[in-house]
């Protein structure tokens, strides 16, 4: 099976690799699910990954698959699986747990622990591949109306959770109502953003360090 991966360390070192296929029983619990992966989005992250800024091959291998926005298509289940089936749309989260109190309650993506394991960036082969299995915990069922919008469900949860957490620490002023905002960036995750708190009818202005249509 083909992949796109990287030499972690190596700058400029990503290649079609052959890979093996993956399987349903490296999941515990019969919670694994088989996708065949429709679109992958790529960004800085992948870019940065490739130029050996940071980045780490799971352990045993030497590569590192890239890819952490997904959408693919339900091929198989295993018998405890019950919110997805085959084919249903579905995109996965990045982060996956390690061993602190917050991987435990279920919040990988704030994990206090140095080593992190996230999908196509750190310990964790990601999803640019034909097919992958993941574990159902971490797998998002994608309504049929949404399917052009699939693989945006990764950066648009970065956005929504960066405008949570602002609002959740400027709850404490008890009489904070934001009317304006200033979005630092015009990429993918800028201009999601800008659109997600236009949508709260806040006014913004999304500052770019290139010229239009950068």
């Amino acid at each position: 099976m083909k992949a796109l991966a990287v030499h972690p360390g190596h700058p400029n070192s990503v290649h079609l690799a052959e890979i093996a296929e993956p399987s349903l029983k490296s999941i515990p619990g019969d919670r694994g699910v088989l996708v065949e992966t429709l679109q992958v989005g790529l960004d800085a992250t992948d870019a940065e990954i490739n130029e050996a800024l940071y980045g780490r091959a799971p352990e045993g291998d030497d590569y590192l698959v890239l890819g952490h926005e997904v959408f693919g298509k339900v091929l198989e289940v295993g018998s405890a699986v019950k919110h997805l089936q085959p084919g249903d749309y579905c995109t996965c989260t990045v982060r996956r747990p390690g061993p602190t109190i917050y991987d435990k309650i279920g919040r990988n993506d704030i994990t206090s622990y140095e080593t992190y394991f996230e999908r196509g960036i750190n310990l964790l082969h990601g999803f640019m591949t034909q097919r992958f299995v993941d574990d159902a915990e971490f797998m998002v069922n994608v309504p049929v109306g949404l399917v052009h919008l699939g693989v945006l469900s990764e950066p648009a949860s970065v956005c929504a959770k960066a405008i949570e957490q602002a609002y959740l620490a400027q709850q404490r002023l008890q009489v904070w109502e934001p009317k304006l905002a200033f979005v630092m960036g015009a990429g993918q995750i800028g201009l999601l953003t800008t659109m997600m708190l236009r949508l709260r009818g806040i006014e913004v202005y999304t500052l770019a360090r290139t010229p239009h249509p950068g």
